[in-house]
């Protein structure tokens, strides 16, 4: 279970650097001449796919424990 803990966590770190990266990467188009709002639909696209990938791992988790929830009963 701590193994589990473990991963889940480095998950978590990981996806919070890919969200920082994002961001980092608007700033560089931006810098390089893009506009605003070019930079900001890239990032929510790019927002949205990190999104998608936390809500698959948490409705994978959440099919995980809820086995053990009823055999606990």
């Amino acid at each position: 279970m701590q193994v589990r803990q473990i991963l889940g966590k480095s998950i978590a770190l990981l996806l919070a650097m890919q969200l920082f990266l994002i961001g980092f990467q608007a700033k560089s188009q931006i810098d390089q001449g893009n506009s605003s709002i070019e930079a900001l639909i890239w990032m929510t696209e790019q927002y949205i796919s990190v999104l998608v990938k936390i809500r698959s791992l948490q409705d994978k988790r959440e099919e995980n424990d809820s086995p053990k929830l009823k055999s606990k009963r």
